[in-house]
Order: structure tokens, then C-alpha cells, then sequence
């Protein structure tokens, strides 16, 4: 029975999860993952004594990295990761290797450069993988695992057996359980736990790997004890491997593919995107819309992420209408980076809709249908007559998908990435700011844990419209002064993070008037540029700050500036607030009653 479990999970796995869509935003175009994986970028985060969190500097390359730690046994393993980084694929990836680990070798082998030892996950038994997104309203992995895989590798009358035997096999068997996407879960109405249930999953024969954004792994709800090790993914090693590998599997075969991929390298390097490497979602959507747009180059300016979106969304667009239009003098674009586009103007009611419904379901008090909704849900936010129009419109151009539900009675909807999610939400609040003070701060007080989670939101909404982004920041940094004492003094706060990709975005998009909202402040030689714009604006809001000098960072400031800056100068006289005060480092002349502070480069 349980040879038999074991060979229908590796045929299961065969046929619907080691397939990957070339591009998150068209699923049709899908190859093996060994056609198309790049060895990531993993890095152990070890979790000091007083609960910090410090990124090691050494890579993990193999399955024994991952799976021990000092000849120990990790059994709860974290995997976290920024958006598109490549959580998911690394996650199927593992899945492939068992699944052909445990097929006879004729089936073939793998080329990799890391990951190569198979023989330390051959120890497993049985993986059981499972979608978080997909487990809507369920806070048991058991169930979870029956209802993903069982109830669909066995008939109706084999169901009952065969979970029985599950269960106990739980209990006797070294099995891995891999939980994929734990931030697109959300618990049912009156649950309050931040991680679905592992209770019967013993932890002497059980492993449970999980993979989830940094912010659902900040809530103080999942215990430090829970973890045996916390990685984090950083994209991709070789982004020349990988775009190599992208590229093969599209363009014609009679063109050179050594030619195609230095074109794009080139390409990458003028439009200032090499940075994209670190999101292979990104990476392999830049790579796709520019095989199809060669020599259209016009199409990326930049570095930034609403253009990159804006563009991606285009060319979704594009594929459900093709008429033209533009915005112009006379009907100016709603937000600058919609600025220069040819299919945008012709939907735009469509994708005002959309944003709409973007927007209320990310800030929606009902957290389980924020991300998977129902027909009836997403009828709410239409008449009668627009509801089939839109919809169908927003499946044609793969703006949401749909899969049947089982048990439901019609069909599960999602926005394609939750990135695009995001996206659509923050353009609707550039256009209406009133949703800040309406609906999100009302969703905040709710939910006051999750002002980090609409992170990508603020910084959507840097490139966007600068005045509402100022107002966010206001409302975000009020629940993380209270939702946190004095930060440490050896690393930024999360939300410092958010703040300084918000000010990198809203430069990229020409945004003035950067009045983004701070109360913790970590100054070093990486930050000190972008933190300097909204020093002035924030004194009065300062609670703490600490600065980290270093002779990279003189060099940086005299680099940065025309003729050498004999010091750079904080004057802490308005910082009425201020209870914390850490200077890091050599040269820092403190000035009057500790009023200023200044670094001098010896």
C-alpha cells in the first residue's frame, strides 16, 4: 500500500507540478522545470539568542545544508523570499528531484551545479506538496493533504482507505510535507493562528518545509522554537545560465542562442535592469515580452517596478484587445507610468474595475477571500450587466485565473500574481487617496500586525502618486511604532526597508515632494543617500536612531558628490522624541549639548 501511495504521488507530481509556466502571467506556455531552473541564491538566517535575525554570509548549495544542521536533523524548515525571488520553483524543484530520485534511472538525470545530492532526500519515503492559496478555510495540513492529493490520485470508494492509511503512516514513516505560499494563507473567520495545524505530523519522522514572504514570518505568533532553520532565496546565481536557459525554450531554433542572449545582456545592461536578476518572475517576464518586441526597446524605461508592471500589464492587455489608444493633452494619463502606452487607454475602465476589485478584496476584513474569491464575491463589485463583460475580460488577458472548485458550486478566482494584486490596488488608491483614511486604516485597526504586508502596496504607490504615498507612510509607521519596541541597533527594521524601496521608486519615476514617513532610523554607507531625503521631514518623528560608520562609506560620499565632502552632518536639535541614540564607528564628532553629530572621513 504504501509502495503503491508513493509511485501514484511521483505520477501526480509528474503531470500537474513539475511542469512551470515559462511566464507567471501566460500559464499556457509551460516547460519541465529542469528546462528552465537556475540555482538560486540561499542564505542561512540564524536566529540569535535574543531573537534577531542576522543573514549569513555563506551560501546553501546542497539538500544536506538544508536538511541538517551540525549533523542534526532540521524537522521545521522556513524558507522565506521577496516576490517572484523563486520560492515556488525551488519548491517544485525539490518535488522533481525526489520524484526522480525514486523513479528507475532510466527515467534520467538532472543537471545542476548545486543541489546534486538526491541521496539525502532519497531518505524520505513520502512528500506530500501542498498549495497554501489552495487551502482556503481549512487550518489542518491533514485535511489539506487529503483534499489536494488524495481525494484526487484516488476514486471516491478508495478515499476513506487510504486516508487511514495516510494518517498512519505519519506516524511510522520518514515523510517530508512541503507547505508552499504560507503568506497567501489566511486562517477562517474566528481562527487566530498564523500557521495552519501540523498536529499529527510527529516530528521524529516528519520534516515540514515551508516557503512564505519575510512578513508572515515576522508575526510574533510564529515562535522562534518552531524553527529549526530559516533560509532566505535571493533569485538566482547566474542570470546568464538562466536567461540562456529562458531563451532556448522560445526562440527559434535557427537563430543563434549565443547572439540572443548577449542582445539581451546588452539590452539589460541599458535599461538598467541587471538588478531584476534577483526576481527570476521578473527575469523571465522581461525576457519573454522582449522576444516579442525586439527592437521596441522604448517599451522599458527605467528601473522601475510600475513601468516594469505597467508594461507586463500592457501586454496582458494587449492580448484580450488589441485596438490602440492613448492618453494625451487632452485626456492626460491617470498616473505617469500608464504615460506612453497603446493598450492601456482603450480598457482603462476595465482596469479601473479591476483596481477597484483589487483594492477592496487586499484591504477586505474577510482575510480568507482576499486572495482566492468566488462568482459571487466578485459580483459585488459590478452591476449586473458589467459583471460578465469584465470578468471575461479579465480572464482573457490572464489578469485573474480561475480554476473549478470541487467543492463549490462554481469556480475559484485569483489575480495572477499577487504582485499584480498589489499593483492594481495601489493605482486605485493614486487615484483615490480617500481609500487611505476610508478603508485601510480602518483594515489596519483590524488587522494591526499586517501594516507590512501591504509593503508592495507603498511602493506601488511611490511611483504613483506621492502625496497619498506620504499619507500611507504616516498611517504604516504609526502601527510600527506601536507595534514595536527600540529596534536593534545592528540591522534596519522592516519597515526602514519598505521606506527605502519606496524612495528609490518614487525617484525613478520622477516623484517630488519625498515626504515618506520614518520613526526608527539604521543609517550606514548603503542607505545614507536615500535616508538623507526625508531626514528634514522627520525629526519631529524620530525615536530612534543609529549610524554605522565605515571607510566604504566615506568612499561612497566622495564618489557620489562633485568635489569631496569634508563631513555629513545630522543635526539632532528637532528630535524632541528622540529616546535612542547609537553612533557605530570611528570619525563622529558630536557637537554642543549632543544637539549634531558629525562623521569626518580621517
Amino acid at each position: 500500500m504504501i509502495s503503491d501511495l508513493r509511485q501514484r504521488l511521483i505520477k501526480h507530481y509528474d503531470d500537474t507540478t513539475c511542469n512551470v509556466p515559462l511566464s507567471t502571467f501566460d500559464h499556457s506556455l509551460d516547460k519541465r522545470i529542469t528546462d528552465i531552473y537556475a540555482t538560486p541564491k540561499i542564505h542561512r538566517i540564524k536566529i540569535e539568542i535574543d531573537g534577531t535575525r542576522v543573514k549569513k554570509d555563506e551560501r546553501i548549495l546542497t539538500y544536506t545544508e538544508l536538511f541538517y544542521t551540525d549533523n542534526k536533523s532540521n524537522q521545521r524548515i522556513y524558507i522565506q523570499g521577496e516576490p517572484g525571488r523563486g520560492k515556488s520553483t525551488f519548491a517544485v524543484k525539490l518535488v522533481h528531484d525526489w520524484c526522480n530520485e525514486n523513479q528507475p534511472p532510466s527515467t534520467g538525470s538532472i543537471k545542476n551545479p548545486a543541489f546534486e545530492d538526491k541521496l539525502t532526500i532519497q531518505k524520505f519515503k513520502l512528500l506530500f506538496f501542498i498549495t497554501l492559496r489552495d487551502a482556503r478555510d481549512q487550518t489542518d495540513v491533514t485535511q489539506m493533504i487529503k483534499k489536494q492529493l488524495i481525494d484526487k490520485m484516488f476514486s471516491e470508494d478508495e478515499r476513506a482507505d487510504m486516508y487511514n492509511l495516510f494518517v498512519q503512516i505519519m506516524k511510522t514513516e520518514i515523510c517530508l510535507v512541503v507547505r508552499e505560499g504560507l503568506d497567501e494563507w489566511t486562517s477562517p473567520s474566528g481562527n487566530d493562528v498564523a500557521d495552519p495545524s501540523l498536529a499529527g505530523f510527529p516530528k521524529d519522522t516528519c520534516t515540514v518545509l515551508t516557503t512564505s514572504r519575510p512578513w508572515k514570518l515576522a508575526d510574533e505568533r510564529i515562535k522562534n522554537s518552531q524553527i529549526d532553520i530559516l533560509l532566505e532565496i535571493e533569485g538566482i546565481s547566474d542570470s546568464y545560465s538562466f536567461t540562456k536557459n529562458i531563451l532556448q525554450c522560445i526562440i527559434d531554433q535557427k537563430k543563434d542562442l549565443e547572439n540572443a542572449v548577449k542582445k539581451f545582456e546588452v539590452f539589460l545592461k541599458h535599461r538598467n535592469l541587471k538588478s531584476l536578476s534577483s526576481s527570476p518572475m521578473l527575469y523571465a517576464m522581461v525576457i519573454c515580452i522582449w522576444v516579442n518586441t525586439i527592437e521596441e526597446e522604448e517599451h522599458f524605461k527605467g528601473s522601475s517596478l510600475c513601468v516594469l508592471y505597467t508594461t507586463l500589464l500592457e501586454s496582458l492587455c494587449k492580448k484580450a484587445n488589441s485596438a490602440t489608444g492613448y492618453f494625451n493633452d487632452s485626456n492626460p494619463p491617470p498616473v505617469n507610468c500608464f504615460s506612453g502606452t497603446s493598450y492601456l487607454q482603450p480598457n482603462i475602465d476595465h482596469l479601473d474595475k479591476l483596481a477597484e476589485v483589487a483594492c477592496k478584496l487586499l484591504f477586505s476584513s474577510e482575510r480568507q477571500s482576499s486572495i482566492v474569491f468566488d462568482d459571487i464575491i466578485l459580483s459585488n463589485f459590478f452591476s449586473h450587466e458589467e459583471f460578465p463583460v469584465c470578468k471575461m475580460f479579465a480572464l482573457k488577458t490572464g489578469i485573474l485565473t480561475n480554476r473549478k472548485d470541487k467543492n463549490r458550486t462554481g469556480s475559484s478566482y485569483s489575480f495572477i500574481h499577487k504582485a499584480l494584486q498589489e499593483l492594481l490596488a495601489a493605482y486605485h488608491i493614486a487615484c483615490n487617496p480617500h481609500v487611505i483614511n476610508d478603508v485601510i486604516s480602518r483594515y489596519l485597526k483590524c488587522e494591526y500586525t499586517s501594516y507590512l504586508e501591504i509593503s508592495q502596496v507603498l511602493i506601488f504607490l511611490c511611483g504613483m502618486n506621492m502625496f497619498a504615498a506620504n499619507e500611507l507612510s504616516a498611517l504604516m509607521n504609526q502601527f510600527d511604532v506601536a507595534h514595536h519596541h527600540l529596534p536593534s541597533p545592528s540591522f534596519p527594521c522592516a519597515f526602514q526597508r519598505i521606506i527605502e524601496s519606496g524612495i528609490r521608486e518614487a525617484e525613478a519615476n520622477n516623484q517630488y515632494d519625498i515626504r515618506l514617513q520614518l520613526s526608527h532610523f539604521y543609517i550606514n554607507e548603503i542607505n545614507y543617500r536615500d535616508l538623507n531625503l526625508i531626514w528634514s521631514t522627520n525629526t519631529s518623528n524620530v525615536l530612534s536612531l543609529s549610524v554605522k560608520t565605515s571607510s566604504r562609506m566615506f568612499n561612497f560620499m566622495l564618489r557620489e558628490r562633485d568635489k569631496p565632502s569634508s563631513h555629513f552632518e545630522f543635526n539632532v536639535s528637532s528630535c524632541h522624541k528622540l529616546k535612542s541614540l547609537q553612533l557605530l564607528g570611528d570619525a563622529i564628532w558630536l557637537k554642543g549639548k549632543a544637539v549634531a553629530f558629525a562623521i569626518y572621513p580621517k
